[in-house]
C-alpha cells in the first residue's frame, strides 16, 4: 500500500539540502518539518523494496518545485532537462 514504506522529504535550498518530514506506515516520525521559504525543489525518497540479505531499494521523485526557478533555468541553456 502507498504510504506504508518509510519515506523522507528533502528540500533543495540555496544553502544546500535540508531534511524534511520523515514518515513510516503513514505516520510522521519525529517532528513535521515545513518546507523552507527559500526552497527551490522538494524531493521524496521512498523505500521501494526491502531485502533481508542485501541493500534496500529506494526511489526519488520530485514532489514540488518553485515555478519561478523553472522559468529562470528554462531561459538558460545548461544542458539539463529541467
Amino acid at each position: 500500500m502507498p504510504g506504508d514504506n518509510p519515506s523522507q522529504e528533502f528540500h533543495l535550498t540555496p544553502r544546500g539540502w535540508i531534511s524534511g518530514t520523515r514518515m513510516e506506515f503513514g505516520t510522521v516520525q519525529g517532528n513535521t518539518v515545513d518546507r523552507p521559504p527559500d526552497a527551490i525543489e522538494t524531493w521524496l525518497e521512498e523505500m521501494v523494496l526491502s531485502y533481508l540479505h542485501c541493500a534496500d531499494v529506494y526511489s526519488w521523485r520530485l514532489i514540488w518545485y518553485d515555478p519561478s526557478m523553472r522559468q529562470r533555468r528554462k531561459g538558460r541553456r545548461c544542458g539539463g532537462n529541467f
